[in-house]
């Protein structure tokens, strides 16, 4: 229920006043840093605009809150590829879109990380939201506002702030481990990781291994903790030691997203501590386009 959300109170009341508001339809674009929060609280709206008790919140446990919570409600859509959105999953939404709802109350779609899509993508999207069916709702998230203008003025728009420490319950140590991931945050908080635990920058490429094999969470805290390691061990590390720490993570992955988020990792911990931190963060914006990524990661690592 939203009363069980750990943050954003004016969010929260701010959906609720919607809500009583009644609209037929709507489109909006929930922004914030934290990706999964964002999706969570896509789907506490989602929720609401169907739940069969709802007054001033959302039951929860009512068959279409079970439903949306497990995303097999037959009026939700989630489209999700950290990619971009492709055009044929826009044509295929419009048109479920144009047919009748499967369960009788507010079909919702739910489309995450829309500054990545494509212009065609977008245009096809804009098409949908320009004039929504009556019962149709589009819940956009983006983990920035650089939207297309042209959706974002057709979006009610909705900030969620990034969670607290205190609000999540964990420590500033290990708020900051997890650079304030809720989700990240919440399933260490129900597992018996002992982040105190050290794992060898050398075994960075063992641990991507497991984690792409397994997608299990266990594996993606080793990889941060072997580039933990790196960071407190690079002023002792030769040019062979950060050379083979490249090569071990090309080796285990060719996944570009996954070493975006290796690199935002790594400068996220360094923080201001780092000398060439303007240069770093100048690599992480070309790390965007289509670069060499053994360059960009041994140019990356040895100015780290």
């Amino acid at each position: 229920m939203f009363k069980d959300l750990n943050s954003n109170g004016k969010a929260i009341d701010f959906l609720q006043k919607e809500l009583n508001f009644k609209r037929e339809a709507g489109t909006y674009l929930f922004y914030g840093v934290d990706r999964d929060l964002l999706k969570k609280f896509a789907k506490a709206f989602a929720k609401s605009l169907n739940c069969v008790n709802y007054t001033d919140d959302f039951c929860g446990v009512c068959e279409s809150c079970i439903r949306i919570e497990s995303e097999t409600h037959g009026d939700l859509e989630i489209l999700d590829d950290i990619t971009g959105i492709k055009i044929e999953k826009i044509r295929e939404l419009a048109y479920r879109d144009s047919t009748t709802s499967y369960e009788g109350k507010k079909k919702v779609y739910i489309i995450r990380d829309v500054e990545r899509l494509r212009k065609e993508s977008a245009n096809a999207l804009l098409k949908l939201i320009e004039e929504p069916n009556s019962g149709s709702f589009f819940i956009l998230t983006s983990t920035g506002l650089n939207v297309l203008p042209t959706i974002k003025s057709r979006s009610i728009l909705l900030n969620i702030l990034q969670e607290s420490a205190k609000e999540i319950g964990v420590t500033q140590e290990e708020y900051r481990f997890f650079l304030g991931k809720s989700k990240e945050i919440e399933d260490y908080k129900n597992s018996d990781i002992d982040l105190n635990e050290g794992s060898s920058f050398e075994r960075i490429g063992h641990n991507i291994k497991n984690w792409t094999d397994t997608k299990e969470f266990q594996y993606r805290v080793e990889i941060y903790k072997s580039i933990r390691d790196f960071l407190n061990t690079k002023d002792y590390l030769t040019l062979n030691d950060k050379l083979y720490f490249v090569d071990e993570i090309l080796l285990n992955t060719s996944d570009r997203e996954l070493i975006k988020e290796i690199i935002n990792y790594t400068i996220s911990l360094i923080g201001n501590r780092s000398k060439n931190l303007e240069k770093l963060l100048e690599l992480k914006n070309i790390g965007r386009s289509s670069i060499n990524l053994k360059n960009l990661l041994v140019t990356f690592y040895t100015n780290v």
